[in-house]
């Protein structure tokens, strides 16, 4: 076996998750050039668009698709390796499965309350689920009273802020998105605890944090909805 499949076995979810926002980033432009970025090619390959969920409830997906759909070349390489450099280090700590859910419930999430806040912006990108998986490592230390998990966990806490500090001052960029997809990752962190952790998380929390993550979500998209 060679380093390379040595690498990917170990990091296959960053890596397939990264392969497909790689594939979906070039796919804009093999279909539209030079316009890949304008508003309404990004609106047909998939990105957020509230307004059109609750015209057409069917079109449920859009809350999935945006996490690999992407606004610009900066927007994409920022995105595409910090899931390539700071996310084999949060898989190693989940495992592949458990990082997967956290990535793309987290999400999924974040897109829910763009949706529920914001149903008339147009929205796209990996951030939601950066965020996600960032937040889910900060709430480890806390779940868990691990010293060493505690002191990892307040940089990604760190780093979650200073980006939302950021945030305020860059008005194109979605931070409801980004909030969402911190909570997402805060509510997944328990039920999708690493195996090595699981005897230090109650088996009531695992079961609260997820029930609060599907009831809150399921709220917020019927609310918007139904109007």
């Amino acid at each position: 076996m060679t380093n390379f499949q040595k690498d990917f076995r170990r990091y296959r979810a960053t890596y397939s998750l990264a392969a497909i926002t790689l594939g979906v980033w070039l796919s804009q432009f093999f279909a539209n050039g030079a316009q890949a970025t304008d508003p309404i090619n990004l609106f047909h390959f998939g990105a957020l668009f509230g307004l059109d969920i609750i015209e057409y409830p069917s079109h449920i997906w859009r809350l999935v698709t945006p996490i690999f759909v992407h606004i610009g070349w900066e927007h994409f390489l920022l995105n595409f390796f910090s899931l390539i450099f700071i996310g084999r280090q949060i898989e190693d700590i989940f495992g592949s499965q458990r990082f997967f859910a956290i990535y793309l419930l987290s999400g999924i999430y974040g897109n829910i309350l763009t949706f529920f806040l914001k149903p008339e912006t147009l929205s796209a990108g990996a951030s939601t689920s950066l965020f996600g998986i960032f937040a889910a490592m900060a709430m480890l230390g806390y779940l868990t009273k691990n010293p060493s998990f505690q002191a990892i966990g307040k940089q990604f806490a760190v780093l979650i802020l200073a980006n939302l500090a950021i945030n305020i001052f860059q008005p194109d960029v979605g931070i409801f998105g980004h909030i969402g997809g911190a909570i997402g990752g805060i509510l997944l962190a328990a039920p999708f605890a690493p195996k090595i952790l699981q005897s230090k998380i109650l088996e009531t929390q695992k079961g609260t944090f997820f029930l609060v993550y599907l009831v809150s979500a399921m709220l917020m998209i019927v609310l918007t909805i139904m109007g």
